[in-house]
């Protein structure tokens, strides 16, 4: 059995270089483009007990929140204790 020594040379290793700059620029430009926004999860409101509509603008859930809603997720996502 005899083993073969390859020889590589500069310009295969700037090829592969080039090679694989190209396939991180691709899969970047590729998560940038295929960005959704984010959404409402319905865990939260089985969680919290709370309806969509209480933080988010749109009823459904989804999209911007209103002031409860910002507030909700500037402290730390912790609803309120209910009163007793």
């Amino acid at each position: 059995m005899t083993i073969k020594a390859i020889r590589i040379t500069r310009t295969t290793a700037l090829a592969g270089a080039a090679g694989m700059t190209a396939a991180i620029l691709v899969a970047a430009t590729t998560l940038l483009v295929t960005q959704r926004p984010a959404q409402a999860f319905p865990a939260y409101a089985q969680k919290t007990d709370l309806h969509c509509s209480v933080c988010h603008v749109n009823p459904k859930g989804g999209g911007p929140t209103n002031a409860y809603g910002t507030k909700w997720f500037t402290t730390g996502m912790k609803v309120p204790k209910k009163k007793r």
